[in-house]
């Protein structure tokens, strides 16, 4: 058995979970993964993963050795699918993180759209909102919302992502309608729980000022979507993001609250490693995604047709 074939079996299985899921994807026999990975570390000395029933792990010198592999296994690719980009012909896997909500409802029609388009590219896409490491879990790019920090990345701003203060008329009819936004912590607060800043909301008014509503969790979710069927619900105010309720706002489900503040600066992007050569079937990805995007999304639109002041504060 070549070398290559015990790093490429090796790499599955960790990028899978499980051996039998290795097993799943190549369409190997179970005890034919479990053998090429048995001789592996039979050949180098070393074991490199800790086996239970369930799940797998690495160990220390196994996870140095998967990182190797990893960019190996990059490099190959990268260098094969270049070969196609004289014939531009796009071809190969492309492995995507983006977050579970912003994916759902605005970024799947468009992966869909270009996979129509390039019927020879495949797509790995994980959707979940915790910030993957790009290189570590082997991502060729990441769609993320929010700051960024690493500047080991390369992105490519998409558009702008804004945040509003939302309730149900219920809760409004039985609380009354706040007029100031510090009046907000008056109410029970429905809280994201990956949100910068756990026990208050800054904010900017129309003037430029700046304020805070010191908030009391009702209930915390690192879901956006169910946070918002409790706000639909009258179980408390959330604040989420616009591309999350606009639908929401439109049908009159939830009431946004001070749609003339600021309530966050942020925007998505889609990041990349830098050191590395893209190739052509990410570059078209990103280029794909991006024209796709508006500075000024069509969710903030469509808000903005029902809330005329919506705009005031972003201008």
């Amino acid at each position: 058995m070549s070398r290559l074939t015990e790093i490429e079996n090796f790499v599955e299985i960790i990028n899978a979970g499980s051996l039998s899921e290795a097993s799943r994807r190549t369409g190997l026999a179970l005890s034919a993964v479990s053998r090429r990975l048995k001789e592996l570390e039979k050949r180098l000395g070393v074991t490199l993963v800790r086996r239970s029933t369930r799940k797998i792990s690495l160990t220390e010198a196994g996870h140095d050795f998967f990182l190797q592999c990893q960019q190996i296994i990059n490099d190959l690719n990268d260098a094969e699918s270049s070969l196609s980009e004289t014939t531009h012909r796009l071809e190969g896997r492309i492995r995507l993180a983006a977050p579970t909500s912003f994916t759902c409802r605005h970024l799947g029609p468009i992966l869909t759209e270009f996979l129509r388009l390039y019927p020879d590219v495949a797509l790995e896409l994980e959707t979940n909102d915790r910030r993957v490491d790009i290189i570590q879990d082997g991502f060729d790019l990441a769609l993320r919302i929010g700051r960024l920090q690493d500047s080991s990345l390369r992105a490519r701003r998409l558009t702008r992502i804004r945040h509003l203060p939302v309730a149900s008329k219920i809760l409004l009819d039985r609380l009354g309608l706040p007029e100031r936004p510090e009046d907000i912590s008056r109410y029970s607060v429905l809280q994201y729980r990956s949100s910068r800043q756990s026990n208050r909301w800054s904010f900017a008014r129309p003037d430029g000022s700046r304020g805070a509503v010191h908030i009391k969790n009702r209930i915390i979710c690192n879901n956006g979507e169910f946070l918002t069927r409790c706000a639909e619900d009258g179980l408390g105010v959330a604040i989420e993001p616009t591309f999350i309720v606009s639908s929401a706002i439109a049908e009159g489900r939830l009431v946004p609250l001070f749609s003339d503040h600021v309530w966050s600066d942020d925007a998505a992007y889609v990041v990349y490693p830098e050191a590395r050569v893209l190739p052509l079937r990410v570059r078209a990805l990103i280029d794909h995604i991006a024209d796709r995007f508006p500075s000024e999304p069509s969710w903030d639109r469509e808000i903005a047709r029902n809330y005329p002041l919506y705009q005031a504060g972003w201008s």
